[in-house]
């Protein structure tokens, strides 16, 4: 493990049965990066994050993290990590002041300052129980007991679920700060690959059956090509990713320049489908 590594994943491989998720994965996320694991539901997103927290011991290989394997970590480093886990637990009897105080004593770096530095972005009162907010609402409060355990590694498993469009920028313009003003580290998984553009530095994106490509979001999208050709015309297909029919035409996507076709300006998110394919 190297001196800057966080997390460091070497040769890992792990099925269910005869359904492969991840074979022979190397991965390393140095400290104050943010890294995305990205890919379509059921393709082992959250099965890594479950065997980054010990939850689940891999078939093969070791998943370091701070240089211990992730399936005994000591409390020490335990108490290093922040986790949000999809489909988070909120207790709505509570009300946000509450919430606060109960929290705090398990954590020995915990900020109240962040914790109400979250909420008083959506103007809050602190007597209000949280079975009287909204769903992003309540997120957003879940979310700052996260970020008050001053945690050295943030593990963000699928942030957006069930929110609004406001509450997710609320959310990550508050992450940008956040990390900017602090040297944290964050493995984060998404649905809304927009929200990711200008935030995280590093992708894996994860397909079915085990593999996964591994790049920098900038290159990703600036290699990742999408060209436009008719449903008759030849091309070669060693030098394409994938082949998706629109209407009466054809859209390759390529890491490689197609001479003779039409390249067509697509986004992140449209690049993200051209490449795990949309259905």
């Amino acid at each position: 493990m190297t001196k800057n590594s966080v997390i460091q994943i070497q040769n890992l491989s792990h099925s269910y049965g005869a359904k492969k998720i991840y074979e022979n994965l190397n991965l390393s996320i140095n400290r104050g990066s943010i890294y995305g694991v990205l890919g379509k539901n059921g393709v082992g997103k959250s099965t890594l994050i479950n065997i980054l927290m010990g939850y689940l011991q891999p078939k093969e290989g070791k998943c370091l993290i701070f240089g211990e394997d992730s399936h005994d970590l000591s409390p020490q480093n335990k108490e290093r990590i922040a986790l949000l886990h999809e489909g988070f637990v909120a207790y709505d009897y509570m009300s946000i002041e509450e919430v606060e105080k109960f929290f705090a004593p398990f954590y020995k770096k915990w900020d109240k300052r962040v914790f109400y530095e979250l909420v008083d972005l959506m103007g809050l009162d602190y007597a209000q129980k949280l079975s009287t907010l909204s769903f992003g609402q309540k997120s957003q409060v879940v979310l700052g007991t996260l970020f008050a355990q001053n945690a050295e590694l943030l593990i963000l498993d699928d942030y957006s679920m069930g929110l609004d469009a406001g509450y997710r920028r609320l959310f990550i313009d508050y992450l940008k700060d956040y990390i900017a003003k602090n040297e944290k580290t964050v493995l984060i998984t998404s649905h809304v690959m927009s929200d990711l553009v200008g935030l995280i530095d590093e992708i894996a994106i994860v397909q079915k059956g085990g593999s996964v490509y591994q790049s920098s979001l900038e290159h990703f999208i600036k290699e990742f090509k999408c060209y436009e050709v008719p449903l008759e015309a030849s091309f070669d297909e060693s030098k394409v990713h994938r082949v998706q029919t629109y209407k009466d035409k054809k859209h390759l996507f390529s890491f490689e320049k197609l001479e003779g076709f039409e390249e067509l300006s697509c986004d992140f998110e449209e690049k993200f489908l051209g490449f795990v394919g949309r259905y």
